[in-house]
This record gives structure tokens, sequence and C-alpha cells, in this order.
């Protein structure tokens, strides 16, 4: 099997020098020590809602990569939309949603192994019902990795206090889940994930992720 190239630079979450060098250090900062440890959590809880899923250690490997780099395209949408206390306008929503995209973007231009994972990032923010974006799949059209990064980002999302609201109690995040499941989600990832979390303390361990800096 084709050894994967795996990233050197510091924090997991950084893509190589010669495609973020235009970015300011204060913004790639802020990825670093906010929304890194967000990808950790995803990350964690992706993996294994996939092996629950039976996907393969390949598979499981580019699915953690692809949730360390969900939210890469945020570093090039202007921190006062990431941080807004308030709603976001339409026309600043067009403008958050193009992150699948500019992360998507990146990955392809970083080449090698991320390439292979710039498809998950672009769909990660996909509904099963179709009415996601940036391209409105739907059901089996949208790659599983990426269904598995909707529910698992959308529960860590959920359970984390954000500029704009307090955070929810895991059971209201979960609720949430369940309520969306067939709509939002895909309801066979849905139900695995929701099935998975109470047990081995799992959501102490998913929590555990956000305290590291």
């Amino acid at each position: 099997m084709q050894m994967l190239k795996t990233p050197v630079l510091p924090s997991e979450v950084q893509l190589s020098r010669q495609h973020h060098s235009h970015l300011s250090p204060n913004t790639l900062h802020w990825y670093q020590h906010t929304l890194a440890r967000h990808a950790r959590q995803v990350k964690f809880l992706a993996q294994a809602v996939a092996r629950q899923l039976q996907q393969s250690e390949g598979e499981i490997y580019l699915l953690g990569l692809a949730a360390l780099m969900h939210d890469i395209g945020k570093i090039a949408i202007p921190s006062a939309l990431l941080n807004k206390p308030g709603p976001l306008t339409e026309q600043e929503w067009i403008v958050m949603r193009l992150h699948p995209m500019i992360g998507a973007c990146l990955l392809e231009k970083a080449g090698g192994t991320w390439s292979s994972i710039a498809p998950f990032v672009l769909a990660h923010h996909e509904r099963w019902d179709g009415h996601g974006y940036p391209y409105g799949l739907a059901g089996e059209a949208i790659p599983l990795q990426a269904r598995i990064l909707a529910v698992v980002d959308s529960y860590a999302a959920m359970t984390e206090q954000r500029p704009y609201r307090p955070s929810l109690l895991p059971a209201e995040a979960q609720a949430e889940i369940h309520h969306c499941a067939g709509s939002a989600y895909d309801p066979r990832v849905a139900e695995v994930f929701l099935t998975l979390l109470p047990k081995s303390g799992m959501q102490e361990r998913a929590n555990s992720f956000l305290a590291i800096r």
C-alpha cells in the first residue's frame, strides 16, 4: 500500500508554508488556538463513527485528516464575521458559506494526500435532504466521509460556547441530531453516532480535546 504523507508542521492543522504565506500571523494564531481544538474533537468523534461503520484503516486515516482540516477555509473569512455576537446578515452568510470551497481549494493546491480529502471538506455542510451548501448535494451523492463530518461537526459546535450563542447541554445537542436525522443528516450515520456517544466515556473524552491548548 502506498504510504500516505502526513503533515509535519506543528499543530496538525497547518498547510505547507507556500499555501498560507499570504495570511496574517494573527489569523493563523487564531486558527491554531481556537479552531484546532474544535478540529481535534471532530477528528476523535468522526473516526469513532467510521470504525463503527467498518471503514478501512486507510479510510479512517483520511477521515481524520479531513476532520482536522474541515474548517481550514475559515482562515480566509473575516474575523468580524467569525466572532460576530449576533445573527449574520444574508450577505454575511454568503461570505461564510464560502469556507468549504476555500478549504477544498487550498487542499487541492497542496496536492498529494491533501487533495484526496478535499471532496470531504468541500461537502461537510451538505445536507441529506439536499438543502445544504455549496452545491445542494443530497443523500448518497454526498461522500460518506462528509456525511460523518456533518453529524459530528454539528454536535461539537452545538456543545461549544460561541460568540453568538451559549453552548447546549450534550443531551440537547443529541436531541437536535436525532430530530434532524433524515433531513440534515444521514439517518444511519446519526443513529450510529447517537448510539456510540454514551459508551465508554466517549463524551468526556471528546470534551477533553477542547481543553488542549
